[in-house]
């Protein structure tokens, strides 16, 4: 995999953009560290990763999207 850092992924939760810059990947884990940006407001959560046919990828918030690691695009 190529390098992950500096990565950035945006996603419209129908009323704000919420921002997703990974700081670090655990495949031995399986748990990706991310810096998540929501309203003026930065958090640093850790969430479990997952694989499918499309990918790497973790669920984010209520519905549980699939934010898949290779939609990020280096900022």
């Amino acid at each position: 995999m190529e390098n992950l850092y500096m990565q950035e992924y945006k996603l419209y939760d129908g009323e704000v953009d919420i921002t997703f810059n990974i700081i670090g990947v655990d495949t031995k884990r399986s748990e990706i560290n991310l810096a998540v940006t929501n309203i003026g407001k930065i958090s640093f959560p850790t969430y479990d990763l997952y694989e499918d046919k499309k990918g790497l990828y973790f669920e984010y918030g209520p519905d549980f999207t699939k934010i898949y690691i290779d939609d990020f695009e280096i900022v």
